[in-house]
């Protein structure tokens, strides 16, 4: 369903802009709370940049200076990403990794030899998912950043067919708050779909209506499920100005970034860590044991691995031992490591609602986004011993929890691992 409704949350429409260059930051925010994500969006011509930054209070970003690079290590990278309407193509850029993964609208027009280094794909065609989209005037105007803005309200309501791949119950977003235009005449830009990496059924998608070529500047937006208000998000833009932008920032990256195969490539973080010492803090008072962090096993294609890999060696780090994340099945020979803990994944469950924040979230730059609706997790956590097969103690867990189906599986963990951590050599 996550790929499915790509093209669901928002239309695109790239065009000349009215200021030709323009940058664009937001914040984006559940009600009541002071901080959320700022997203910082470059336009020039047709090509657009997003960059996400995960905004803290005063207190948070003091602590996290005062743990210095630990912290930082432990955080997971939000990588930015451009899309070149006229090459029909998204570029997702890590800057920690000095690494770019293309992401072609139509993988069928990729290069040969990208082709052949793809799994064999067979997707399934079936059901439908029908979008239906309106706007509703209600005549305000006013003056914001020089332009014209309207106060609109516009609704998106998305339905699945019984015959689905993933029928779910139907989901309506609402926008409401005021929108300017930012380009003189509108290009469309089409974003179909690219294969999934190891195919899976796909529904054919039907629009009804019409979505504003305008954009939010500032306002709200509401997610129902089954007619039910499941979620609420603010967003506010902070500036908008019409500054002469550098084009590097909206090609392809050169020397020394190199090119990666796939998302999950490209989110993984690069360690030089000599797996067979104990990590030792700076004052040499104090040594710790390092614990791998193995591949999750089972159903693990919904989550993402790397980020849930992240949160255990946060857990691991958090009692005063070393976490370390695994790149092969070769680190855990040897018994280099005191422990190796496995996660198996039974089985994800996610409501629509939240399959719907979770796109919003992509492109807002908000994860709160994806707490609209809720998500569930079963999994069984098991603590090995230092050659990685030996089992010292496992637990099953199941949770479910307002939000998606990582967070699910993160509320799972905090059940259980404390207690195998109390086991741990």
């Amino acid at each position: 369903m996550r790929q499915k409704l790509t093209l669901v949350v928002v239309v695109l429409f790239f065009a000349t802009s009215i200021f030709a260059d323009w940058k664009l930051s937001q914040r984006t925010k559940q009600p009541g709370q002071k901080t959320g994500m700022i997203s910082t969006i470059y336009q020039k011509g047709v090509r657009q940049r997003t960059e996400m930054k995960v905004e803290m209070d005063a207190e948070t970003e003091a602590a996290m200076k005062q743990m210095g690079g630990m912290m930082a290590g432990m955080m997971p990278e939000m990588p930015s990403f451009v899309t070149q309407c006229d090459l029909k193509q998204n570029v997702y850029l890590s800057e920690a990794n000095k690494q770019f993964y293309i992401d072609y609208f139509d993988w069928s027009t990729a290069p040969p030899e990208k082709l052949a280094r793809r799994n064999n794909q067979k997707i399934v065609i079936k059901g439908t998912v029908t979008v239906t989209s309106s706007v509703v005037d209600s005549g305000k105007r006013q003056k914001m950043f020089g332009l014209d803005a309207k106060w609109l309200k516009t609704t998106q309501l998305i339905e699945t067919s019984p015959d689905a791949c993933d029928p779910s119950p139907p989901t309506k977003m609402e926008r409401e708050g005021w929108f300017a235009v930012l380009s003189l005449s509108s290009q469309s830009c089409p974003t179909d779909l690219p294969p999934p990496a190891t195919g899976g059924c796909r529904p054919r998608m039907v629009f009804k209506g019409n979505a504003p070529a305008a954009f939010m500047l500032t306002g709200t937006t509401k997610t129902y499920e089954n007619g039910k208000l499941s979620g609420t998000m603010e967003i506010e833009t902070l500036d908008l100005s019409k500054a002469t932008l550098d084009q590097a920032l909206f090609d392809v990256p050169k020397d020394p970034w190199i090119e990666v195969e796939s998302m999950q490539a490209l989110m993984k973080k690069q360690r030089n860590i000599d797996t067979s010492t104990k990590t030792v803090f700076t004052d040499g008072t104090k040594s710790q044991k390092t614990i791998a962090i193995d591949y999750f096993s089972g159903k693990a294609n919904k989550i993402d691995q790397d980020s849930l890999r992240e949160y255990l060696s946060s857990k691991v780090s958090a009692i005063g031992m070393s976490g370390y994340l695994v790149t092969s099945a070769a680190d855990v020979q040897g018994g280099k490591f005191a422990n190796v803990i496995g996660v198996e994944i039974k089985k994800t469950k996610e409501s629509g609602a939240a399959k719907i924040g979770g796109l919003f979230g992509k492109i807002t730059g908000n994860t709160d986004s994806a707490k609209a609706g809720t998500s569930s997790a079963e999994i069984v956590v098991t603590l090995y011993a230092s050659d990685g097969t030996t089992v010292v103690a496992s637990s099953p867990a199941s949770a479910e929890v307002k939000g998606s189906p990582d967070d699910a599986v993160k509320a799972a963990i905090d059940q259980v691992i404390g207690t195998l951590l109390a086991k741990a050599k």
